[in-house]
C-alpha cells in the first residue's frame, strides 16, 4: 500500500502520541490518556488486558482500575470522534485500537522509506532524495515517547530507530548520486561524527570526497575507518569497505557520478 498523505484520523507515534483528523490535532486529554492510546498502537489490533494496560499507564495503579480504564477509554472514544470511537471496542481480552495499514506515521514513515530506495535503486536519485527527506520529516523523536523504557517495546522500537539511520544514510547516497557531492562531504562528515562505526557512512564520504576528487582525502578516511573499527570494537571493515578502497586505487570508472561517467565514455 502507498500512502501518499495521511487518512483523515491519523496517529503519531514518531515522538509524543499525537491524533490527528485532516491534519488538525485532537485533544486527547494528559499523560494517562496518551500512553493508553500508545499502548493500544503499539499493540497492532491486539487487544491489550486491563493488568497489561495498568503497567503502560501507571507506577502505581489505582484501585479500581477496571471502572478507571472505562473512563479513560470513554474520553478517547469521544475525542476520536463518531468515526473513530468504533476503532476502540472493549473486547473479551480488554481494549483494542483497530487500525487499518496506513494509519500511523509509523507505517507512512515505513512506506516513504521502502518507496526512496526502491527509487534510488530505479535510478531516479532526485525523487529518493524526496522521498527520504519526507520520510524523515515524520520523525519528531524516541517512538512510543509516552511510554518511557517500555521493555516490550525495546524490539519495535530499536527497528524503527535503525530505519531511521538507513533512511537518513540512502538520502546521503541519493544526494550523491544527485550530483550534490558538496552537500554530501559536509553531511557525511557529521554523520560519521554522530555513529562512527555505521560503516556505510564512511563509505558515502570517502566515495564523496573521491567523486569531488579527493582522492588521497578518500584513501585517509578508509584508512581511520580501519583503525577505529580494529581498535575499538575488535572487527575488520566489511567487504563494502573494503571492495571501495580497492576500486578508488584502481579509479574504477564505475565510481564517477553517473553523469560524468556518460560524459566521459559516452
Amino acid at each position: 500500500m502507498t500512502t501518499e498523505r495521511p487518512p483523515a484520523l491519523f496517529f503519531r507515534i514518531l515522538g509524543p502520541t499525537q491524533v490527528e483528523r485532516d491534519g488538525a490535532t485532537l485533544g486527547i486529554g494528559g499523560r494517562v490518556s496518551r500512553r493508553m492510546l500508545a499502548g493500544l498502537i503499539a499493540a497492532a489490533g491486539q487487544p491489550v488486558s486491563d493488568d497489561a494496560m495498568a503497567e503502560h499507564i501507571w507506577e502505581h495503579p489505582p484501585a479500581r482500575v477496571v471502572e478507571t480504564l472505562r473512563v479513560i477509554a470513554w474520553r478517547l472514544r469521544e475525542a476520536l470522534g463518531p468515526d473513530g470511537r468504533m476503532l476502540l471496542p472493549r473486547t473479551e481480552s480488554g481494549y483494542a485500537l483497530l487500525l487499518r495499514p496506513g494509519m500511523t506515521d509509523g507505517d507512512l514513515f515505513g512506506e516513504r522509506v521502502a518507496r526512496g530506495i526502491a527509487q534510488l535503486h530505479n535510478g531516479d536519485p532526485a525523487a529518493a532524495a524526496t522521498t527520504f527527506e519526507a520520510a524523515l520529516a515524520l520523525w519528531r523523536g524516541e517512538p512510543w515517547a509516552d511510554l518511557g523504557g517500555s521493555l516490550q517495546l525495546m524490539g519495535p522500537r530499536h527497528a524503527l530507530a535503525e530505519l531511521f539511520e538507513a533512511a537518513s544514510e540512502e538520502l546521503l547516497a541519493a544526494r550523491l548520486a544527485d550530483g550534490d557531492t558538496a552537500t554530501v562531504i559536509a553531511a557525511a562528515r557529521t554523520a560519521v561524527a554522530a555513529g562512527p562505526y555505521r560503516e556505510r557512512r564512511w563509505e558515502l564520504l570517502a566515495l564523496a570526497l573521491y567523486r569531488g576528487g579527493r582522492q588521497a582525502e578518500a584513501l585517509a578516511e578508509l584508512r581511520r575507518a580501519r583503525q577505529l573499527l580494529v581498535r575499538d570494537i575488535g572487527v575488520e571493515p566489511g567487504p563494502a569497505l573494503r571492495s571501495l578502497e580497492r576500486r578508488i586505487l584502481a579509479h574504477d570508472p564505475g565510481l564517477l557520478a553517473p553523469s560524468v561517467r556518460e560524459r566521459l565514455y559516452a
